[in-house]
Protein backbone atom coordinates (compact mmCIF):
# COMPACT_ATOMS: atom_id res chain seq x y z
CA UNK A 1 0.00 0.00 0.00
CA UNK A 2 0.96 3.06 -0.87
CA UNK A 3 -0.01 6.26 1.88
CA UNK A 4 -0.55 9.25 -0.21
CA UNK A 5 -1.42 13.07 1.32
CA UNK A 6 -4.85 12.38 -0.29
CA UNK A 7 -4.96 8.56 -1.69
CA UNK A 8 -4.23 5.25 -0.65
CA UNK A 9 -3.17 3.56 -3.02
CA UNK A 10 -3.03 -0.92 -2.93
CA UNK A 11 -1.59 -2.14 -6.65
CA UNK A 12 -1.39 -6.04 -6.46
CA UNK A 13 -2.53 -8.95 -8.02
CA UNK A 14 -5.89 -10.33 -6.82
CA UNK A 15 -6.28 -6.61 -4.95
CA UNK A 16 -9.57 -7.32 -3.53
CA UNK A 17 -9.57 -10.71 -2.43
CA UNK A 18 -6.66 -9.55 -0.30
CA UNK A 19 -7.87 -6.37 0.85
CA UNK A 20 -11.62 -7.29 1.17
CA UNK A 21 -11.77 -6.30 4.44
CA UNK A 22 -11.29 -2.81 3.60
CA UNK A 23 -14.63 -3.32 1.36
CA UNK A 24 -16.33 -5.21 3.77
CA UNK A 25 -15.46 -2.78 7.45
CA UNK A 26 -17.03 0.43 4.96
CA UNK A 27 -20.69 -0.26 5.40
CA UNK A 28 -23.45 -2.20 5.30
CA UNK A 29 -25.09 -0.44 1.63
CA UNK A 30 -22.86 0.24 -1.15
CA UNK A 31 -23.84 2.24 -4.38
CA UNK A 32 -21.63 0.35 -7.16
CA UNK A 33 -21.55 2.93 -10.03
CA UNK A 34 -20.29 1.79 -13.41
CA UNK A 35 -20.87 1.73 -17.00
CA UNK A 36 -22.58 -1.09 -19.17
CA UNK A 37 -19.50 -3.61 -19.69
CA UNK A 38 -15.99 -3.04 -18.29
CA UNK A 39 -16.70 -3.82 -15.01
CA UNK A 40 -18.34 -6.92 -16.08
CA UNK A 41 -15.52 -7.99 -18.28
CA UNK A 42 -12.76 -7.26 -16.60
CA UNK A 43 -13.35 -9.21 -13.53
CA UNK A 44 -13.26 -6.55 -11.13
CA UNK A 45 -17.24 -6.23 -10.19
CA UNK A 46 -17.46 -10.10 -9.55
CA UNK A 47 -14.17 -9.27 -7.27
CA UNK A 48 -16.65 -6.90 -5.25
CA UNK A 49 -19.53 -8.61 -5.05
CA UNK A 50 -17.94 -11.98 -3.78
CA UNK A 51 -16.26 -9.58 -1.09
CA UNK A 52 -19.49 -8.05 -0.43
CA UNK A 53 -21.62 -10.74 -0.79
CA UNK A 54 -24.04 -10.64 2.24
CA UNK A 55 -23.74 -6.87 2.01
CA UNK A 56 -26.76 -4.70 0.24
CA UNK A 57 -25.99 -3.40 -2.80
CA UNK A 58 -27.20 -0.84 -5.30
CA UNK A 59 -25.50 -1.55 -8.93
CA UNK A 60 -26.23 2.02 -11.35
CA UNK A 61 -24.50 0.97 -15.16
CA UNK A 62 -25.74 4.25 -16.46
CA UNK A 63 -22.35 5.81 -16.82
CA UNK A 64 -21.34 6.47 -20.11
CA UNK A 65 -18.07 8.16 -21.76
CA UNK A 66 -18.25 11.89 -21.17
CA UNK A 67 -20.22 11.30 -18.62
CA UNK A 68 -23.30 13.65 -18.55
CA UNK A 69 -24.10 15.40 -15.19
CA UNK A 70 -27.70 14.37 -15.46
CA UNK A 71 -27.00 10.59 -15.07
CA UNK A 72 -24.78 11.86 -12.19
CA UNK A 73 -27.71 13.26 -10.69
CA UNK A 74 -29.91 10.11 -11.48
CA UNK A 75 -27.36 8.13 -9.64
CA UNK A 76 -27.85 10.19 -6.36
CA UNK A 77 -31.27 9.45 -6.00
CA UNK A 78 -29.81 6.21 -4.83
CA UNK A 79 -27.71 7.05 -1.78
CA UNK A 80 -30.34 7.86 0.71
CA UNK A 81 -29.36 4.70 2.81
CA UNK A 82 -26.37 3.90 0.75
CA UNK A 83 -22.62 3.93 3.21
CA UNK A 84 -19.96 3.79 0.59
CA UNK A 85 -19.58 4.44 -3.09
CA UNK A 86 -17.76 1.84 -5.27
CA UNK A 87 -16.63 3.07 -8.20
CA UNK A 88 -15.29 0.32 -11.20
CA UNK A 89 -14.63 1.27 -14.71
CA UNK A 90 -12.53 3.86 -16.34
CA UNK A 91 -12.12 7.14 -16.26
CA UNK A 92 -15.31 8.61 -16.79
CA UNK A 93 -17.07 6.20 -14.60
CA UNK A 94 -14.34 7.23 -11.75
CA UNK A 95 -15.12 10.65 -12.54
CA UNK A 96 -18.73 10.02 -11.80
CA UNK A 97 -17.98 8.16 -8.77
CA UNK A 98 -15.97 11.06 -6.99
CA UNK A 99 -19.25 13.21 -7.28
CA UNK A 100 -21.70 11.00 -6.54
CA UNK A 101 -19.79 10.11 -3.39
CA UNK A 102 -20.36 13.82 -2.32
CA UNK A 103 -24.01 14.29 -3.46
CA UNK A 104 -25.49 12.40 -0.09
CA UNK A 105 -24.04 14.85 1.85
CA UNK A 106 -23.90 17.85 -0.79
CA UNK A 107 -26.84 18.51 -2.39
CA UNK A 108 -27.77 19.25 -5.97
CA UNK A 109 -30.91 18.50 -8.12
CA UNK A 110 -29.61 20.49 -11.54
CA UNK A 111 -26.49 21.02 -13.26
CA UNK A 112 -26.24 24.45 -12.31
CA UNK A 113 -26.35 24.04 -8.65
CA UNK A 114 -24.06 20.96 -9.30
CA UNK A 115 -21.42 23.49 -10.38
CA UNK A 116 -22.53 25.71 -8.10
CA UNK A 117 -21.79 23.31 -5.43
CA UNK A 118 -19.00 24.24 -2.87
CA UNK A 119 -18.39 20.77 -1.32
CA UNK A 120 -18.17 21.79 2.39
CA UNK A 121 -19.36 18.51 3.74
CA UNK A 122 -17.70 15.18 4.13
CA UNK A 123 -18.21 12.76 1.30
CA UNK A 124 -19.17 8.67 1.33
CA UNK A 125 -15.91 6.68 1.74
CA UNK A 126 -14.74 5.85 -1.87
CA UNK A 127 -13.12 3.08 -3.50
CA UNK A 128 -11.63 3.67 -7.13
CA UNK A 129 -10.95 0.59 -9.10
CA UNK A 130 -9.62 1.11 -13.14
CA UNK A 131 -10.42 -1.05 -15.95
CA UNK A 132 -8.42 0.88 -18.31
CA UNK A 133 -4.68 2.24 -18.37
CA UNK A 134 -4.95 5.72 -19.00
CA UNK A 135 -6.64 8.36 -17.20
CA UNK A 136 -5.13 8.30 -13.39
CA UNK A 137 -8.24 9.11 -12.29
CA UNK A 138 -7.85 7.29 -9.40
CA UNK A 139 -5.45 9.30 -7.57
CA UNK A 140 -6.99 12.77 -8.57
CA UNK A 141 -9.34 15.18 -7.56
CA UNK A 142 -10.26 16.11 -10.42
CA UNK A 143 -14.23 15.06 -12.15
CA UNK A 144 -14.32 15.80 -15.82
CA UNK A 145 -18.18 15.74 -16.53
CA UNK A 146 -20.68 16.58 -19.57
CA UNK A 147 -23.13 19.79 -19.48
CA UNK A 148 -26.30 19.38 -21.31
CA UNK A 149 -25.08 21.75 -24.16
CA UNK A 150 -22.38 19.07 -24.57
CA UNK A 151 -19.68 21.33 -23.24
CA UNK A 152 -17.19 19.29 -21.23
CA UNK A 153 -15.94 21.43 -17.67
CA UNK A 154 -13.94 19.88 -14.95
CA UNK A 155 -14.17 19.87 -11.08
CA UNK A 156 -11.64 20.12 -8.60
CA UNK A 157 -12.04 19.42 -5.27
CA UNK A 158 -9.95 17.82 -2.26
CA UNK A 159 -13.44 16.39 -1.42
CA UNK A 160 -13.28 13.83 -4.97
CA UNK A 161 -10.39 11.83 -3.60
CA UNK A 162 -10.77 8.41 -3.02
CA UNK A 163 -10.47 7.01 0.17
CA UNK A 164 -8.69 3.93 -1.52
CA UNK A 165 -7.36 2.91 -4.98
CA UNK A 166 -7.40 -0.44 -5.89
CA UNK A 167 -5.36 -1.08 -8.71
CA UNK A 168 -5.03 -4.35 -10.34
CA UNK A 169 -3.81 -4.10 -13.73
CA UNK A 170 -5.15 -7.73 -14.62
CA UNK A 171 -8.59 -5.65 -14.87
CA UNK A 172 -6.58 -3.77 -18.11
CA UNK A 173 -6.61 -6.76 -20.11
CA UNK A 174 -9.96 -6.71 -21.16
CA UNK A 175 -9.56 -3.33 -22.59
CA UNK A 176 -10.76 -3.33 -26.84
CA UNK A 177 -7.36 -2.92 -28.31
CA UNK A 178 -8.53 0.78 -29.97
CA UNK A 179 -9.44 1.57 -26.38
CA UNK A 180 -6.05 0.53 -24.86
CA UNK A 181 -4.34 2.87 -27.18
CA UNK A 182 -6.44 5.51 -26.55
CA UNK A 183 -5.84 5.90 -23.12
CA UNK A 184 -2.33 4.86 -22.80
CA UNK A 185 -1.72 7.62 -25.63
CA UNK A 186 -4.14 9.82 -22.73
CA UNK A 187 -1.77 9.03 -19.97
CA UNK A 188 1.62 9.65 -22.30
CA UNK A 189 -0.55 13.03 -22.64
CA UNK A 190 -0.87 13.70 -18.98
CA UNK A 191 3.27 13.03 -18.26
CA UNK A 192 4.11 15.31 -21.16
CA UNK A 193 1.75 18.38 -20.43
CA UNK A 194 2.58 18.07 -16.74
CA UNK A 195 6.05 18.45 -17.33
CA UNK A 196 5.02 21.32 -19.29
CA UNK A 197 2.94 22.85 -17.12
CA UNK A 198 3.48 26.09 -14.88
CA UNK A 199 3.28 24.62 -12.31
CA UNK A 200 5.37 21.92 -12.16
CA UNK A 201 7.89 21.12 -9.53
CA UNK A 202 10.49 18.38 -8.83
CA UNK A 203 7.93 15.93 -7.38
CA UNK A 204 5.69 16.29 -10.45
CA UNK A 205 8.47 15.94 -13.10
CA UNK A 206 9.57 12.74 -10.87
CA UNK A 207 6.40 11.15 -11.41
CA UNK A 208 5.30 12.45 -15.32
CA UNK A 209 9.36 10.75 -16.52
CA UNK A 210 8.34 8.11 -14.09
CA UNK A 211 5.44 7.57 -16.11
CA UNK A 212 6.75 7.79 -19.48
CA UNK A 213 9.45 5.16 -18.59
CA UNK A 214 6.81 2.72 -17.76
CA UNK A 215 4.66 4.17 -20.62
CA UNK A 216 6.75 4.11 -23.90
CA UNK A 217 8.12 0.72 -23.92
CA UNK A 218 4.67 -0.89 -24.06
CA UNK A 219 3.10 2.18 -26.94
CA UNK A 220 6.22 1.13 -29.15
CA UNK A 221 4.54 -2.23 -29.57
CA UNK A 222 1.13 -2.14 -28.52
CA UNK A 223 -0.54 -1.87 -32.25
CA UNK A 224 1.49 -5.34 -32.32
CA UNK A 225 1.53 -8.30 -29.80
CA UNK A 226 1.99 -6.67 -26.29
CA UNK A 227 2.69 -9.21 -23.47
CA UNK A 228 1.32 -9.25 -19.97
CA UNK A 229 4.36 -7.10 -18.65
CA UNK A 230 3.86 -4.23 -20.62
CA UNK A 231 -0.07 -4.14 -19.97
CA UNK A 232 1.21 -4.13 -16.28
CA UNK A 233 3.78 -1.08 -17.34
CA UNK A 234 1.44 1.23 -18.66
CA UNK A 235 -1.40 0.88 -15.66
CA UNK A 236 1.61 2.14 -13.69
CA UNK A 237 2.89 4.51 -15.86
CA UNK A 238 -1.17 5.75 -16.29
CA UNK A 239 -1.16 5.92 -12.27
CA UNK A 240 2.22 8.23 -12.41
CA UNK A 241 0.66 10.38 -14.99
CA UNK A 242 -2.33 10.74 -12.49
CA UNK A 243 -0.01 11.72 -9.55
CA UNK A 244 1.51 13.98 -11.85
CA UNK A 245 -1.20 16.03 -13.12
CA UNK A 246 -3.34 16.44 -9.77
CA UNK A 247 0.23 18.52 -8.86
CA UNK A 248 -0.17 20.49 -12.09
CA UNK A 249 -3.35 20.19 -14.13
CA UNK A 250 -2.97 19.70 -18.12
CA UNK A 251 -1.81 22.04 -20.59
CA UNK A 252 -3.55 24.51 -23.38
CA UNK A 253 -3.43 20.07 -25.37
CA UNK A 254 -6.44 19.00 -23.14
CA UNK A 255 -8.52 21.85 -23.34
CA UNK A 256 -8.30 22.41 -27.03
CA UNK A 257 -8.76 19.14 -27.31
CA UNK A 258 -12.20 18.79 -25.55
CA UNK A 259 -13.45 20.53 -28.74
CA UNK A 260 -12.94 17.77 -30.71
CA UNK A 261 -14.61 15.40 -28.35
CA UNK A 262 -17.64 17.70 -27.92
CA UNK A 263 -18.17 18.06 -31.56
CA UNK A 264 -16.41 15.19 -33.58
CA UNK A 265 -16.19 12.40 -30.85
CA UNK A 266 -13.03 11.74 -31.18
CA UNK A 267 -11.61 9.72 -28.27
CA UNK A 268 -10.56 11.90 -25.04
CA UNK A 269 -6.99 10.18 -25.44
CA UNK A 270 -6.31 10.83 -29.39
CA UNK A 271 -8.16 14.68 -29.13
CA UNK A 272 -5.00 15.65 -26.60
CA UNK A 273 -2.55 13.71 -28.32
CA UNK A 274 -3.35 15.76 -31.86
CA UNK A 275 -1.88 18.64 -29.89
CA UNK A 276 0.87 17.30 -28.29
CA UNK A 277 3.29 18.16 -31.45
CA UNK A 278 2.35 21.84 -31.01
CA UNK A 279 3.49 21.71 -27.72
CA UNK A 280 6.83 20.75 -28.17
CA UNK A 281 7.01 23.20 -30.85
CA UNK A 282 5.50 25.71 -28.58
CA UNK A 283 8.23 25.00 -26.16
CA UNK A 284 11.17 24.25 -28.09
CA UNK A 285 10.85 27.56 -29.21
CA UNK A 286 10.06 29.56 -26.11
CA UNK A 287 11.92 27.17 -23.32
CA UNK A 288 14.66 25.24 -25.51
CA UNK A 289 16.65 24.15 -23.05
CA UNK A 290 14.07 23.41 -20.51
CA UNK A 291 12.47 21.34 -23.15
CA UNK A 292 16.07 20.11 -24.52
CA UNK A 293 16.27 18.71 -20.93
CA UNK A 294 13.31 17.05 -21.33
CA UNK A 295 14.47 15.03 -24.85
CA UNK A 296 17.37 13.91 -22.95
CA UNK A 297 15.49 13.17 -19.75
CA UNK A 298 13.46 10.41 -21.87
CA UNK A 299 15.98 9.29 -24.11
CA UNK A 300 14.35 10.55 -26.75
CA UNK A 301 14.49 12.56 -29.52
CA UNK A 302 11.41 15.23 -30.82
CA UNK A 303 10.97 13.83 -33.83
CA UNK A 304 10.71 9.91 -32.92
CA UNK A 305 8.81 11.22 -30.16
CA UNK A 306 6.35 13.14 -32.38
CA UNK A 307 6.79 9.83 -34.69
CA UNK A 308 5.97 7.64 -32.61
CA UNK A 309 2.41 9.76 -30.80
CA UNK A 310 1.43 10.33 -34.10
CA UNK A 311 1.35 6.89 -35.50
CA UNK A 312 -0.91 6.25 -32.80
CA UNK A 313 -3.32 8.34 -33.68
CA UNK A 314 -5.95 7.17 -35.92
CA UNK A 315 -6.83 9.44 -38.83
CA UNK A 316 -9.53 11.80 -38.70
CA UNK A 317 -11.24 13.47 -42.03
CA UNK A 318 -11.84 17.00 -40.33
CA UNK A 319 -11.84 20.62 -41.37
CA UNK A 320 -12.31 23.91 -39.61
CA UNK A 321 -13.22 27.11 -41.28
CA UNK A 322 -11.86 30.40 -40.48
CA UNK A 323 -14.80 31.42 -38.88
CA UNK A 324 -15.47 28.33 -37.11
CA UNK A 325 -11.87 28.93 -35.92
CA UNK A 326 -12.47 32.74 -34.35
CA UNK A 327 -16.11 30.73 -33.52
CA UNK A 328 -14.32 28.85 -30.50
CA UNK A 329 -11.16 31.33 -29.84
CA UNK A 330 -13.39 32.99 -26.80
CA UNK A 331 -13.40 29.54 -24.51
CA UNK A 332 -10.02 30.14 -24.59
CA UNK A 333 -9.64 33.84 -23.50
CA UNK A 334 -8.19 33.83 -19.85
CA UNK A 335 -8.37 29.41 -20.16
CA UNK A 336 -6.50 27.84 -17.16
CA UNK A 337 -5.13 25.41 -19.49
CA UNK A 338 -3.52 28.02 -21.95
CA UNK A 339 -2.42 30.10 -18.79
CA UNK A 340 -0.83 27.04 -17.50
CA UNK A 341 1.25 25.80 -20.59
CA UNK A 342 4.52 26.69 -19.37
CA UNK A 343 6.11 29.99 -20.73
CA UNK A 344 3.52 32.74 -22.13
CA UNK A 345 1.46 31.21 -24.25
CA UNK A 346 -1.65 32.81 -25.26
CA UNK A 347 -5.41 33.13 -27.59
CA UNK A 348 -3.60 34.01 -30.38
CA UNK A 349 -1.09 30.84 -30.28
CA UNK A 350 -4.08 28.76 -29.68
CA UNK A 351 -5.60 30.69 -33.17
CA UNK A 352 -1.99 29.94 -35.07
CA UNK A 353 -1.81 26.35 -33.98
CA UNK A 354 -5.86 25.77 -35.02
CA UNK A 355 -5.45 27.13 -38.23
CA UNK A 356 -2.07 25.54 -39.24
CA UNK A 357 -3.74 21.78 -38.27
CA UNK A 358 -7.16 22.75 -39.34
CA UNK A 359 -7.92 25.66 -41.75
CA UNK A 360 -10.01 24.42 -44.56
CA UNK A 361 -8.02 20.98 -44.45
CA UNK A 362 -8.43 17.63 -42.69
CA UNK A 363 -6.55 16.51 -40.28
CA UNK A 364 -4.04 13.59 -40.93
Amino acid sequence: MIHGDKVDLIYSRNVINAHKELLYSSGNSFLIVTGKSSARLSGALNDVLEAISDKECIIYDGIRENPEVSSLLEAARLLDDVDCVIGIGGGSVMDAAKVIACLKNNKAESEEELYAQKWENAALPLFLIGTTAGTGSEVTKVAVLTKANGRKASIHNDRFYASYALCDPAYTYSQPKAIAIATAVDALTHCNESYFSNKANDLSRAYALKGISYLLPGLKVIKDQISDELKDNLYLGSLYGGLAIDITGTTFAHNVGYYLTENFHIPHGFACAVFQEDLFDFEMKNNKQYTDEFFSQINMDKKSYIELISSLIPTFNIALSEQTIKEILPRYENNNSVKNTYGQMNVSDIERILKKIFNNQSFI
